[in-house]
């Protein structure tokens, strides 16, 4: 439920803010807060912008805006209680999975066909996807739920494709997910060993301004070639958290999974978005 779906006098516990950057930086500043109770005061004539009371004070959103705010009612609440320490395996067989009011993070996998990306799908959810040799093998896209330190991530396994453009359904797919249900991350991943092909879409979910963290994958063929990548002055170039892993194996993902956090809790100081110059 979004705080716009609330009617004058209604209260509600602030669970998630969509959204990045000045944004989600402003409403913080004005008190939206997750786990901080909000309520209805008014709207205007027309019903936009509506008037909240928060923290004592009464702040005006549009309703674009309230849209981006996610709530649950007093009674649905429930406070998070960290799982504790042990494998993402661990916490996986001890049965269904519960989200999390307030601590739950969206987040879609993006990359070329054969990146790797649905074999990583696979090991944090523990699914039986099919995995093969050629481009669409996901052909619509998976979503899987599962805890880790204290967070539930619902991480969405979409198709696998080259580009953002509309030449094809893949691509359009892809695009229309991320405009149309604004992940809090998107794990971009990309086949370490062909950085000139996929960083090109990695550049597209650049301009497109979503929060993004590369998953250098099938980083142990690059050290069999003795290969070598400064992953410090990437993610600097790119503005985004570079971390390397090798899906097949399980490697990496742990703290693949870390740096996700990190970065939805705004605490990785390297990330920025920058302006891409094409020439």
């Amino acid at each position: 439920m979004t705080l716009n779906e609330l009617h004058t006098g209604d209260s509600a516990i602030i669970t998630r803010i969509r959204g990045r950057g000045a944004f989600r930086t402003r409403l913080t500043e004005m008190g939206f807060i997750r786990g901080k109770n909000i309520k209805v005061v008014k709207s205007a004539p027309l019903k936009d912008p509506v008037e909240y009371r928060i923290l004592d004070s009464n702040i005006s959103l549009r309703r674009s805006e309230a849209s981006l705010v996610e709530v649950v009612t007093e009674k649905d609440y429930q406070p998070v209680r960290p799982i504790g320490p042990g494998k993402i395996s661990d916490a996986l067989q001890r049965g269904p999975v519960v989200p999390r009011p307030g601590k739950i993070i969206d987040v879609a996998l993006v990359g070329n066909p054969n990146s790797g990306k649905t074999t990583l799908f696979n090991r944090v959810s523990r699914s039986k996807e099919h995995v093969g040799n050629y481009a669409g093998v996901t052909v619509g896209s998976k979503e899987a739920l599962f805890n880790h330190k204290g967070y539930t991530f619902r991480i969405t396994d979409l198709p696998g494709t080259y580009s953002l453009s509309d030449y094809s359904s893949e691509e359009r797919f892809v695009r229309e997910h991320i405009l149309k249900n604004k992940p809090d991350v998107v794990v971009n991943v990309v086949d370490a060993n062909n950085l000139e092909r996929n960083l090109y879409l990695t550049s597209q979910l650049i301009d497109m301004d979503v929060t993004v963290v590369l998953a250098l994958n099938m980083y142990d063929d690059l050290l069999a070639k003795k290969d070598k990548i400064d992953l410090g002055l990437l993610s600097k170039l790119l503005g985004i958290r570079v971390v390397p892993t090798i899906s097949h194996r399980g490697k990496g993902i742990f703290r693949l999974l870390n740096h996700v956090i990190r970065v939805f809790e705004n605490e990785e100081p390297d990330i920025r978005h920058i302006h891409i110059n094409y020439g």
